[in-house]
């Protein structure tokens, strides 16, 4: 299918499906969408793959250090230690990035595992920031807590400690490849709920980077499978993306955030940030299963339509157009695939 035909014959279908279909388009193709296009996000999203931006993220500073806190916290025991976790726990997000910083590495320090994993969720946290210096620009990323030094003490309480997901996330980050190669089938048969629920699909992205370690795709949603073979590079059938996109569908949880009004009082799909349909999306996208991607937008057009036509639009009229409408769905791609 003529991808870049489709689109300038389809201007007024939903951005947030069709964006996923500009990615597809080559360099000389994205330049002929733009000078064609007579839709404004089309040729904000075409002109974006042709001349990206960088991206900036502001990192908050606030209030002033808490030396004394500190100090008790390294050197009291008892009631007064506690008295000093608290209040150091409940004050963090307040503080400037040097005295955060302080914080963690007193916690890390201390070494017990409930400090341990206390810090464990600012320590996998990310950032991306924008450097210019010398007149170029230099996007840089990371994450603002970590230090290859804290390693040793989340693992020792990690390997006593399998299914706490809160240390695995850190040890998933940070280890290498070959270590979590080695843990993995140990995870898989003794932690088998936090895996599966928790970190499983985040555990594979980084020991299948190489390519070399297969997916187990029995123990992954479709919707897991499509995702984790698009940051792998890895190919899938036609089917097994129509079931991604299906599953994601039936799954969604976010559907009232994903239909709002346009500036023309249109409504319009809008894939909410980090919805599961955005990802399935991006992953089709990404796969070059451009045809999956065009058979929802066929869908999605169809349920606004019965959307427009309510008397009320509130939460459970979406929810309950969906549910009814899922099959319809379901024989669109049946069709397809027949």
């Amino acid at each position: 299918m003529d991808i870049l035909k489709y689109l300038i014959n389809n201007q007024d279908s939903s951005i947030d499906i069709l964006k996923h279909l500009v990615g597809s388009l080559s360099n000389d193709q994205l330049i002929e969408l733009r000078d064609h296009t007579t839709n404004d996000d089309l040729w904000f999203y075409a002109d974006k793959y042709i001349n990206p931006k960088p991206m900036e993220v502001k990192i908050k500073m606030a209030n002033p250090p808490l030396q004394l806190l500190l100090d008790m916290f390294a050197n009291s025991k008892g009631e007064q230690l506690k008295r000093a976790r608290c209040e150091l726990q409940k004050r963090f997000e307040g503080q400037s990035f040097s005295d955060q910083e302080s914080i963690i590495e007193a916690f890390m320090k201390k070494g017990t595992k409930t400090d341990v994993v206390w810090c464990s969720k600012h320590l996998v946290e990310n950032y991306a920031e924008t450097v210019v210096f010398q007149g170029q620009t230099f996007n840089t990323y990371g994450t603002l807590f970590w230090k290859d030094e804290f390693l040793d003490v989340v693992k020792y309480h990690w390997e006593r400690d399998m299914e706490n997901y809160k240390l695995l996330k850190v040890i998933v980050q940070f280890d290498s490849p070959e270590y979590l190669k080695a843990k993995i089938r140990s995870m898989e048969n003794d932690c088998e709920g936090v895996i599966d629920d928790v970190a499983y699909p985040g555990l594979l992205l980084k020991v299948c980077e190489d390519g070399a370690y297969p997916l187990p795709k029995d123990r992954l949603t479709p919707f897991q499978y499509a995702y984790i073979s698009a940051k792998t590079n890895r190919q899938i059938s036609e089917a097994e993306a129509t079931a991604a996109i299906v599953w994601a569908t039936e799954h969604e949880t976010f559907w009232h955030s994903n239909f709002v009004r346009s500036n023309n009082g249109r409504l319009v799909f809008h894939d909410y940030k980090y919805s599961t349909i955005g990802l399935a999306l991006w992953s089709l996208s990404k796969l070059g299963h451009t045809s999956a991607i065009i058979r929802f937008n066929e869908w999605i057009q169809s349920v606004i339509k019965i959307l427009e036509a309510a008397e009320y639009l509130d939460i459970a009229t979406i929810d309950n157009t969906i549910q009814e409408n899922l099959n319809e769905l379901n024989i669109i791609f049946c069709h397809a695939l027949s």
